[in-house]
């Protein structure tokens, strides 16, 4: 969220790097008059335990970090360029943070590596996306004001142009903008698919619209809200961000959410990404090499002794007839250990 010093307007961003956030062009360059742009709000940040300094020890007599509100200037704004040269408002731009974000259990968004919004009929998608924000439009409390999780669907692309303004000389590129159900979103706030391997996606940002009309009252219906694609700025984004135009796929993310797909053993399919343990090289795959992967088993369990112990939790799991364990995802609640998958990811 961006923490614009304004008593009505406070822009949305996302974290797509520990150093870059993406956010609207309109709101990175237009500033109301007499105000400036503010710092980048993270209003649930969840801080690890080097940051929050607490020891093993600690953990076992249940010491938990306080909740924590991240308050980080701007470094640099980089507008994209059919906004700067030709005033194409429906655009996007990247904030700079002033140093990386250093908790590692706050894991930035992914990009995506295809266009999600069009199916393989190459048709818009009738798939609902995830769409997520706080309710008010100016949160006074980030810590005890609820976000709210909504789905959205998308409009056909007829009545989305409708009403599309003929006065306007930079028209939209169609591939670039959507219209979907909905009311009262805010400036910036994001679009998400969650994909089959777990990851989120974001592949849109809101342009605003209107307020959800009174139900009492009769009324020509608002416009639809429009949301700004991501996916035609990856390779911008990343060529910004790296200096080289990059694909969003695991074998070139340059965001640090994947690893690399070529690597010696100690250095490839032993990570932690946030709260999981990922064992297995097969867990960083994304799309289409992702299509033979199903998840059959999860479980979820908590051990609370009575008194101060070590522990060790062995479980086995056998795969069914033609099929084979490629991937082990451990949550955890610290990153604490270094948890093993035999015969996964180890050389016996």
């Amino acid at each position: 969220m961006n923490g614009t010093p304004h008593y009505y307007r406070v822009p949305r961003v996302v974290l797509i790097s520990r150093q870059f956030v993406l956010s609207t062009a309109v709101d990175a360059a237009q500033i109301p008059d007499g105000f400036a742009l503010g710092n980048i709000v993270f209003g649930d940040y969840e801080r690890d335990e080097n940051e929050c300094k607490i020891s093993i020890t600690e953990i076992a007599d249940g010491t938990e970090c306080e909740p924590a509100v991240l308050l980080m200037p701007i470094a640099d704004v980089l507008l994209h360029p059919e906004y700067k040269h030709f005033g194409v408002r429906h655009s996007i731009a990247l904030m700079k943070l002033i140093t990386p974000v250093k908790s590692q259990y706050m894991v930035p968004a992914c990009l995506p590596f295809k266009n999600f919004l069009i199916g393989k009929n190459g048709r818009q998608t009738t798939d609902s996306i995830y769409h997520i924000d706080f309710i008010s439009d100016v949160p006074r409390d980030f810590i005890e004001e609820e976000k709210e999780i909504s789905k959205l669907k998308l409009l056909p692309r007829e009545v989305c142009y409708l009403y599309d303004n003929p006065v306007n000389v930079s028209k939209i590129p169609k591939g670039r903008m959507a219209c979907s159900s909905g009311c009262g979103f805010y400036s910036g706030s994001p679009g998400f698919v969650h994909e089959h391997t777990g990851h989120w996606s974001v592949v849109s940002l809101s342009q605003g619209g209107s307020p959800c009309p009174d139900p009492l009252r009769q009324r020509r219906p608002p416009p639809p809200p429009r949301h700004t694609l991501i996916y035609p700025y990856v390779p911008w984004i990343t060529a910004a961000i790296t200096g080289k135009a990059v694909g969003a796929f695991a074998k070139d993310d340059p965001f640090g959410y994947m690893m690399p797909r070529a690597s010696v053993y100690d250095l490839i399919a032993h990570a932690w990404v946030g709260h999981w343990w990922m064992g297995g090289l097969r867990c960083y795959d994304r799309g289409e090499s992702a299509d033979d992967i199903f998840r059959f088993y999860h479980e979820i369990f908590s051990v609370k002794p009575s008194s101060l112990t070590y522990l060790n939790y062995y479980l086995e799991i056998d795969s069914a007839h033609d099929t084979m364990v490629i991937c082990v995802k451990v949550g955890l609640p610290y990153k604490l250990g270094q948890p093993k998958v035999w015969q996964l990811d180890t050389p016996e």
